[in-house]
């Protein structure tokens, strides 16, 4: 009987004393890795949610909270460099804003190019101008980094979009190197994205043929028919500049009465192009004046 009362006893000794134990607060470190953590959770909850305009705006943001606290994660640098392209080229309206995300994240992969041990090889070895170098550096950069080249050709060649033929011209030699670099290690990286890229690079040129243009939107389509942004772009591009009303309409009303879900990874994207493929519909007469 005693030694029940005093094991009862004992036990409720332990449960005060752990009761009354104060809680630890968090390391330095710890705290570090919380904030972190809970940041990368909350974009990409957000990212998930991306074809509302309000959830991929709060991803860019928690992405770039994120970054700062971890710039060495290249992934994570790379998915905000594709965040801050889907927010330019989607969601904002304003041209200054537009240019500043595609030039963040322009900058964003071409840091991770810069970290390619053969981009720094070639760089070092090679004569001539930063240009130059760079051109030749690019072709050289591994596989792994294949994401990086073509989140910087995408956030580059949408900025260069609005800009003078000259601006182009200027950076037409670094683009085709790092989309042919893109083109050489996977073609059919990101639904035919080199050949979409060329596509829209070549109608844009000057004294380029269109025919080169309408090679490789047709290689993208016959890629991945069911990525919707190939048909806006070769819309809006090609068949403007060519003068086809009768097929930019008919992309263009593909696009609008397609299945966004057919490719459910870029849903959101392809439920965009939807609504920039009614706009360009809107545009008709002013396009094809």
């Amino acid at each position: 009987m005693i030694t029940n009362k005093f094991t009862q006893f004992l036990l409720l000794f332990l449960l005060m004393l752990i009761g009354c134990n104060p809680v630890l607060p968090p390391t330095p470190e710890e705290a570090y890795q919380n904030n972190l953590d809970y940041l990368k959770k909350q974009a990409f909850k957000y990212w998930d949610k991306r074809s509302s305009e309000n959830d991929a705006v709060m991803a860019t943001f928690f992405m770039e909270k994120a970054h700062l606290l971890e710039p060495e994660n290249l992934g994570l640098a790379l998915r905000l460099s594709r965040a801050y392209h889907f927010q330019a080229y989607y969601i904002e309206t304003d041209q200054n804003q537009k240019d500043s995300l595609f030039t963040h994240g322009a900058s964003i992969s071409m840091n991770v190019i810069k970290q390619s041990p053969a981009f720094k090889q070639v760089y070092n070895d090679v004569n001539g101008d930063s240009m130059t170098k760079m051109i030749q550096s690019v072709a050289a950069v591994e596989k792994e980094y294949i994401d990086a080249l073509y989140w910087w050709a995408a956030n580059m060649g949408r900025y260069l979009s609005s800009k003078s033929v000259r601006e182009r011209l200027d950076y037409r030699d670094l683009a085709e190197s790092v989309i042919h670099r893109v083109l050489s290690l996977n073609p059919d990286y990101f639904y035919g994205g080199p050949y979409r890229y060329f596509g829209a690079l070549y109608a844009r040129l000057p004294g380029v043929e269109l025919k080169r243009s309408e090679e490789y939107f047709n290689k993208a389509i016959k890629s991945h028919p069911n990525y919707l942004g190939t048909y806006v772009l070769r819309a809006r591009f090609l068949h403007t500049k060519a003068g086809d009303r009768d097929k930019f309409k008919q992309d263009l009303e593909y696009v609008i009465n397609a299945d966004p879900a057919l490719i459910p990874e870029v849903m959101p994207e392809n439920l965009f192009e939807q609504k920039l493929a009614q706009i360009l519909l809107e545009q008709e007469d002013l396009l094809f004046k």
